[in-house]
C-alpha cells in the first residue's frame, strides 16, 4: 500500500475516532456542550477532506503523473489533462462534486462553510460584505442530526475509496 494510501486510511480512522467522540456531548458541561460539538463537527470534516486529499494523490500516484500539488478536484484534473492523462477515478469525483444533490457535494459545502460564512448580498457602506451572524450558528435542529450527517458522509467516503481503488490497476 501506498503511503498516500496509508494517509487515507488514517484520516478517515480520525474522523471516525471523533466522530465517535461527539456522542459524548451530553456528558460535558452544559456551558462547553455547544463548543464541543462544533469542534468535533469541524475536526471530522477537516480530516474527512484529508482523506479527500490524499486519495487526491493516490489517483495521480496511480496514473504515474509527476510530482505535484493537488489540493482540488480542479488542480488534479489541470494536471491530468496538461499531461495528456486519462483519470476514471477523478471524473468520479467530479460527477459526484457537479450533483449539488450528492454526498459529496453537500460535504463540500459543509467545509467550506467552516471557512468562508455566508455573506448577505448587500454591501456596507464601506463596500466589504456584511456577514450574517445568524449563520454563523444555526440556532434549530435540523431533521437529521450532525452526528447523523457526519455518519453518512464517512461511510460513504469509505465506500467511495473502496470502490475507486477497486478501478485502479495497482489495487
Amino acid at each position: 500500500m501506498s503511503s498516500f494510501a496509508s494517509r487515507t486510511m488514517q484520516k478517515l480512522f480520525a474522523a471516525r475516532l471523533l466522530l465517535n467522540r461527539l456522542g459524548d456531548t451530553s456528558q460535558q458541561d452544559e456551558l462547553i456542550q455547544a463548543s464541543f460539538k462544533a469542534t468535533h463537527v469541524e475536526a471530522v470534516l477537516f480530516h474527512l477532506q484529508g482523506a479527500l486529499q490524499s486519495l487526491l494523490y493516490e489517483i495521480a500516484e496511480t496514473a504515474r503523473m509527476p510530482a505535484g500539488q493537488w489540493h482540488s478536484l480542479e488542480d488534479l484534473r489541470q494536471a491530468a489533462e496538461d499531461n495528456e492523462r486519462f483519470l476514471p477515478q477523478l471524473n468520479v469525483l467530479l460527477e459526484l462534486q457537479n450533483d449539488s444533490f450528492s454526498w459529496f457535494s453537500q460535504f463540500q459545502k459543509r467545509y467550506q462553510a467552516c471557512w468562508l460564512p455566508e455573506v448577505q448580498s448587500g454591501a456596507n457602506s464601506k463596500g466589504v460584505e456584511a456577514v450574517d451572524s445568524n449563520s454563523l450558528i444555526a440556532l434549530s435542529e435540523d431533521s437529521i442530526s450532525d452526528q447523523q450527517q457526519l455518519q453518512l458522509w464517512l461511510d460513504s467516503m469509505q465506500a467511495l475509496v473502496r470502490d475507486l481503488r477497486q478501478t485502479m490497476q495497482e489495487y
